[in-house]
């Protein structure tokens, strides 16, 4: 193996083995709506906030969309990102992720959309 190949791998090891930042939120808006997520540690200017949207309802979602947003040390909103979840059927779990620019003190999630539906046909 090359040097350059092992420095690589050394390098993956460690973001693999980094812990990430991880923040829960409670239901959303009086929905039945949560959210579950973590920031992955920073790679080449950008950070990766992924999670998961937990519907407690007895009905769907649909068009479910998550806002990120990167904050400053005293809580200004730096930089603002949307993402589409799509469907989360009832009781069951949506994911999401979405790259950000690196450098924001914390970040914050939240869900901006979602229209509920009544099916009886979920899996």
């Amino acid at each position: 193996m090359t040097t350059r190949l092992i420095r690589h791998l050394a390098f993956m090891a460690v973001l693999a083995l980094s812990p990430s930042t991880s923040q829960a939120q409670d239901s959303v808006g009086g929905t039945a709506l949560r959210i579950q997520w973590e920031v992955d540690p920073p790679v080449s200017g950008l950070q990766t906030v992924c999670g998961r949207v937990l519907n407690d309802a007895p009905v769907a979602a649909r068009r479910v969309r998550v806002r990120v947003e990167g904050l400053d040390e005293r809580g200004g909103v730096t930089t603002r990102r949307e993402g589409d979840v799509g469907q989360i059927w009832s009781r069951s779990i949506g994911r999401f992720c979405l790259a950000m620019s690196a450098g924001a003190a914390t970040y914050r999630v939240t869900i901006v959309a979602a229209d509920w539906v009544a099916d009886p046909q979920g899996p």
